[in-house]
């Protein structure tokens, strides 16, 4: 009987410890100081010359908002990740030994900050509304991307007038440092009245080479008040541990939509295991989309899944989601008079809209609350 009581105490601790581990787990919520207050931030990459898009005021408006069939304008994307991962002479700025030097670290943030375009046109755009009276009840937040300071013997460039080599972690951080202040300083000298930024995004997508290097720029990144974002890929190394690395935020990706995903033969439940990773490790979702499916009814079908999946794991109802669309093709499907896109792209924005719509309503209650 001794034995028996042993036992049972022993599988009611057991019990009350996996119900106590249960309880830690979970997505992070949709709208919080933890994410930057930014439920749905879609990715742009503004860069390249040879883009399905040049992210100017006309394309930028399917991005800033939604109009219906009676011609009512809603908003959409509360943020937006200014990243490009490839430099004006081909080489990267994110995952080779041959990446972007300095001067090419110089020419990404020149576009990024280019008048009338990207950051500037979302700006520009959103006071036209307000003289239209419509108004968002939040500023629209930016966060931009970190180029990576990749591991190499290559003479990055220069710094205080010290000549910075990629194969010392102090210099790479010094590169990364010099990235933050230089897009801090461009961000405050445009002083734009309805955009902010949140903070930076670290564009590698894995950890392999970097994790003397994170967390030393996640806290000079936390001394300034900025918040600090991953998207790691499915199975990425170190997606478990972002949180170490000093991330305040990380996205998942299922990639399922991608070619790679359907020559596999990669079910539709890869979602749902990207669902199941992310919930229990703490990260936010990625939805994935590109402009496959402007011409093949395959692709069209994985959008929908995307949506069908998201719905069934909660995560439009409760969970941050960063929107991977392909280097412009959320403007491309806005546009499109194909009758199988255009439900597509209302069912998505109107989802945005809602979840938009519920984070204005927590932010008032935030206010009222402080």
């Amino acid at each position: 009987m001794k034995h028996f009581f042993a036992l049972f105490v022993l599988a009611l601790l057991s019990c009350t410890a996996l119900q106590a581990q249960e309880k830690e787990k979970g997505f992070p919520p949709m709208f919080s100081e933890q994410n930057g207050y930014i439920t749905d931030m879609c990715l742009l990459y503004h860069g390249r010359y040879n883009a399905a898009v040049t992210y100017d005021k006309e394309c930028m408006k399917s991005y800033v908002y939604y109009t219906d069939k009676k011609g009512k304008k809603e908003f959409l994307y509360d943020g937006f990740l200014i990243l490009e991962i490839v430099s004006s002479n081909g080489s990267s700025f994110e995952n080779s030994e041959k990446n972007a030097n300095q001067k090419e670290w110089q020419w990404l943030m020149n576009r990024q900050f280019e008048e009338g375009y990207g950051i500037s046109a979302i700006n520009d755009i959103l006071e036209d509304l307000s003289k239209e009276n419509i108004k968002a009840e939040r500023k629209r937040k930016v966060v931009i991307s970190i180029p990576m300071p990749y591991y190499s013997d290559n003479v990055w460039g220069e710094v205080n007038g010290e000549k910075l080599v990629m194969n010392n972690d102090d210099h790479r951080i010094k590169a990364a440092k010099w990235y933050i202040n230089e897009a801090e300083k461009r961000f405050k000298e445009k002083n734009y009245k309805h955009i902010e930024l949140a903070g930076f995004y670290w564009v590698f997508e894995k950890n392999i080479d970097a994790g003397n290097v994170m967390p030393v720029v996640s806290t000079y990144l936390d001394s300034k008040d900025y918040y600090f974002y991953w998207i790691p890929y499915f199975w990425s190394k170190g997606a478990k541990e972002w949180k170490e690395w000093g991330f305040d935020m990380a996205y998942y990706q299922p990639n399922y939509f991608f070619v790679k995903s359907t020559k596999r033969g990669v079910p539709p439940t890869r979602i749902d295991e990207a669902c199941d990773f992310a919930r229990t490790n703490g990260l936010a979702m990625e939805f994935e989309f590109d402009g496959n499916m402007l011409k093949d009814t395959l692709y069209q079908t994985k959008f929908k899944h995307y949506v069908d999946h998201f719905t069934k794991n909660g995560v439009f109802d409760n969970v941050p989601v960063a929107y991977y669309e392909g280097g412009g093709y959320w403007n491309k499907i806005a546009i499109s008079n194909d009758p199988n896109i255009i439900p597509l792209y209302r069912n998505l924005s109107e989802i945005i809209i809602k979840r938009q719509k519920k984070a204005d309503k927590m932010w008032r209650k935030i206010q009222k609350n402080r």
